[in-house]
């Protein structure tokens, strides 16, 4: 590769105290012990954990999120988005001009990060539910005297007497959209700096030998967050989002988890992280094999690997020293990879995969729930873990691979394509794994289910006056059968029992019931099966899926697909590059991956999804919120499909690279 003109810059020097640990200028003694590469690993592992909860904890939340302010797939993937919207402001500035104190930049943007995770917690607080909020009758649900039932005489009019709909009612969503935005873009112009800058600094300071391992364990520390994000996720996704106790379980559609505890969690750990790293210097000095000796100048006296004695000065003992490169070097140095074909097809790669996996990361927990009804604790567990630490066992595998066959870039190409390869067949051959849509009386069997009035159904015969679009299912359990709502299924009643609410007189589903509970009511030996077999009970009735630990486990060698080239892959990325454009590399890379892969793939994939939508949460004053059910199959297809269709592509750039790079060594 030609090497471009040297260009006149203004070296970084560093000062004695830039050189030390030091807690805003106090540098003590005791202190200079975690002046070291390793502690600043395990600080920059820590951040990266904090950074990468959200991948996990977001995408588990995301029902939760819809459902709790009434928002479509397509917008939550625009609020996810505005990360990357963000990050295209921040990532080529921060590559250019953060090249001075690196520590201390990370330090700064970890505390953005921590300031976007509360933000993003705030809406729980600040938009409590209104009466004419989605919510309002899935509360009233819960509330046995509120709860609509087949009832001749009610007056329809009543329903929404006292509201006032219009403009107002739009709020309820807007604000929350509003505030998880800004949230999201908070924390994008801190997520940023610590890849960009991270990555070459460990570069710096590492030995040639040790390389892929230091940037394996930075991508253990952000595949890491993920596990630590899905373990948050389990534990609050049992707990229902006003802590109390509704009569529905967490694999019910209607049920809601406290979101915003998580990211509550992770922001207070960010910003204590971000403090700690403010601690560490511009360059790490290097530890010496044996005690240096000094002489009487002030210089270290030491042998090299070859024997011969080498004097350096203390205060020179360092790592490389990063230069600052002025504005006017920028179109320069653009100009020079725009030249680089090998990297900008390598870019491209990198695009496709980052679309690939921002796509499906972000509603892969809404699949799994929407699929195979499953509450999205378990889900997180049994469905998220796996493929958590399928990306981190990918990387891990992928370095000791890199490092033991000591692979040259050819090498390296060939495992990214076959690895892209092998994803995409995993994406296409799930497309077969569904379970059987459950078919729901009052939205399967009429033709406007957002207006039954004119329906020829059961509850329109028996003049039940249900409202239009109410989504409180209930489960004819004797029969499998699930109704829209306690009225769809001709219910004038409810009562208690050990705990659990059960329908009665629901004479559209199984009869006269109310009769039978009262005789039983009363009896010692009568059993919950017993009753299972002839109530009405709340929620959706429960399907038998065997394909579930199929699909997680073909999506876990996806996720090993996707992580396994990851430490050579950012080898070859600095080889085929200048050494001075490694910092620029990586944030053009960063700003690319996000305007081009990560920032359209939730939007694009949210609506997508939302055209499988067969059923609409609507408020009480006939304004559209989120999806209540979903077309499984067309969710499933289109989901998957076009995630296995970027991979294939990928696979395809990952060959060209390859072949560009055939001649190609690395420097020892």
């Amino acid at each position: 590769m030609a090497e471009a003109p040297s260009l006149p810059v203004a070296v970084f020097s560093p000062t004695k105290g830039s050189l030390s640990c030091n807690i805003f200028g106090w540098a003590p003694r005791w202190l200079q012990v975690f002046n070291d590469l390793r502690a600043f690993m395990v600080c920059f592992f820590c951040l990266s954990i904090f950074r990468g909860i959200t991948i996990s904890y977001f995408a588990s939340m995301v029902p939760s999120m819809e459902k709790r302010f009434g928002l479509s797939s397509q917008s939550i993937g625009t609020v996810n988005a505005m990360s990357d919207v963000s990050g295209l402001l921040s990532a080529v500035l921060v590559a250019h001009f953060g090249g001075g104190h690196r520590p201390r930049w990370i330090a700064g943007s970890s505390l953005l990060v921590g300031i976007g995770y509360l933000l993003m917690s705030a809406p729980e607080i600040i938009f409590p539910p209104n009466p004419t909020s989605i919510l309002a009758s899935v509360m009233a649900t819960s509330s046995d005297e509120n709860e609509p039932f087949c009832d001749a005489n009610r007056n329809e009019s009543s329903q929404t007497a006292g509201l006032v709909c219009g403009e107002e009612t739009t709020d309820g969503r807007g604000g929350p959209l509003l505030v998880l935005g800004l949230g999201q873009f908070v924390f994008g112009l801190g997520a940023m700096t610590a890849p960009i800058l991270g990555m070459p600094f460990l570069d710096d300071n590492v030995k040639r030998r040790n390389a892929p391992l230091y940037f394996a364990l930075a991508f253990v520390g952000l595949n890491f967050g993920p596990l630590v994000g899905t373990g948050l996720s389990a534990a609050f996704n049992a707990i229902y989002f006003d802590l109390s106790k509704p009569d529905f379980q967490p694999s019910d559609p209607r049920w809601i988890s406290a979101w915003y505890l998580g990211f509550a969690v992770a922001g207070v750990g960010s910003i204590v992280m971000a403090v700690i790293m403010s601690c560490f210097p511009s360059a790490l000095t290097k530890k010496p094999r044996r005690k240096p000796s000094l002489n009487g100048n002030g210089l270290t006296v030491q042998k090299d690997l070859s024997g011969r004695e080498r004097k350096t000065h203390l205060a020179e003992r360092t790592a490389v020293v990063p230069q600052t490169i002025t504005v006017k070097d920028l179109p320069v140095n653009l100009r020079r990879l725009s030249r680089n074909s090998t990297y900008l097809m390598k870019v491209l790669g990198q695009i496709l995969s980052a679309f690939a996996l921002s796509g499906y990361i972000s509603f892969n927990v809404k699949f799994m729930k929407e699929q195979y009804r499953v509450p999205q604790s378990t889900i997180s567990i049994a469905g998220v873990l796996p493929m958590v630490l399928g990306m981190m066992i990918g990387v891990g595998l992928g370095s000791m691979f890199v490092r033991h066959f000591k692979l040259s870039p050819r090498g390296i190409g060939y495992v990214m394509a076959a690895c892209s390869f092998l994803g995409a067949t995993c994406f296409f051959s799930v497309t077969g794994l569904g379970c059987s849509q459950d078919h729901i009386i009052g939205v399967d069997d009429v033709a406007e289910p957002y207006n039954t009035t004119s329906a020829d159904v059961c509850m329109r015969k028996n003049d039940c006056k249900c409202q239009n679009a109410h989504f409180n299912p209930v489960c004819d359990t004797g029969r499998g059968r699930t109704y829209v709502s306690a009225c769809a299924a001709g219910c004038s009643s409810s009562n208690r029992r050990n705990g659990t609410k059960y329908y009665l007189d629901c004479v559209c589903a199984i009869g006269d019931v109310g009769s039978l509970f009262g005789e039983l009511e009363n009896t010692t030996w009568v059993t919950a099966d017993v009753l299972a077999t002839s109530v009405v009970l709340s929620g959706v009735c429960p399907k038998q899926c065997s394909n579930f630990p199929i699909y997680v486990a073909l999506m876990s060698l996806a996720m090993v697909c996707m992580g396994f080239p990851t430490a050579g892959a950012v080898m070859l990325q600095f080889r085929i590059v200048d050494k001075d454009l490694k910092s620029l590399v990586n944030g053009l890379s960063t700003f690319a991956m996000s305007a081009l892969g990560m920032l359209p793939a939730p939007i694009l994939l949210g609506w997508l999804i939302d055209s499988s939508c067969r059923f609409w949460q609507t408020d009480s004053c006939g304004t559209r919120g989120a999806c209540w059910i979903y077309n499984a199959d067309e969710f499933r297809w289109k989901f998957h499909a076009i995630v296995g269709a970027v991979r294939l592509i990928n696979c395809l750039t990952d060959l060209t690279v390859t072949y560009k790079v055939r001649h190609l060594a690395f420097r020892a």
